[in-house]
């Protein structure tokens, strides 16, 4: 998963399961924050699990897929509605495969996490440590079940390290990670800790790294 940092230390972990904090360095594309990696193309077709996703228990219910994907939506277009080509595209499940779903990691799991498979759909890793250097070919993020969700503001979640976390705030975050950007301690979407004030919209700095990166 390469996830964020919540209130739980949610960070970037391998299929080995190994923790890191990444580096913040200086790379190509005129950001301090792209891993590198990235899709060939600017439109990257995903779907939604329904099944999985009512299983989140959103504003204390379960049973809330219509919230769920609103929610998702939400995070998914305002990286669409970004200047950059970029474009995550919600399709039907027929030919999917790069998928958001959501299951119960427990309560030392990661609020969510994302798996990027680079160059071969068997070559998939949740670390950017590690991480061969590539082309991004199928990705996907899993929401943890346990945690609870919502569909306000939610910026006090240092006293509960389940929730409640606002989710549109943590997909936005996870989609940033699809593009293939790493943490960051700059004023961004990507910033490493869960802060409602960064995670509730793409930032400039977020915004002017993805035209860097595909247009």
């Amino acid at each position: 998963m390469i996830t964020a940092i919540y209130s739980k230390v949610l960070t970037i972990i391998s299929v080995t399961m190994i923790i890191l904090l990444p580096a913040i360095t200086s790379i190509a594309h005129g950001t301090d924050y792209y891993s590198g990696r990235r899709w060939n193309g600017a439109t990257v077709d995903l779907c939604y699990d329904a099944y999985g996703l009512n299983y989140l228990r959103i504003d204390s219910q379960t049973n809330q897929y219509t919230k769920a994907e609103q929610q998702l939506d939400i995070a998914r277009n305002d990286w669409n509605n970004q200047p950059s080509r970029f474009t995550l595209n919600k399709i039907g499940p027929q030919w999917c495969i790069n998928w958001i779903y959501a299951a119960n990691r427990g309560y030392n799991g990661p609020a969510a996490e994302t798996m990027l498979c680079i160059n071969s759909v068997s070559s998939c890793y949740y670390s950017f440590d590690g991480m061969p250097s590539g082309s991004i070919v199928k990705a996907a993020v899993t929401f943890n079940t346990y945690d609870a969700w919502s569909t306000t503001r939610q910026c006090t979640v240092w006293t509960d390290e389940d929730g409640p976390w606002t989710l549109n705030y943590v997909a936005r975050h996870e989609f940033g990670h699809w593009v293939a950007f790493m943490h960051t301690a700059k004023v961004s979407v990507m910033y490493t800790l869960y802060d409602c004030n960064y995670r509730d919209s793409i930032k400039p700095h977020d915004s002017e790294s993805l035209t860097s990166i595909y247009g």
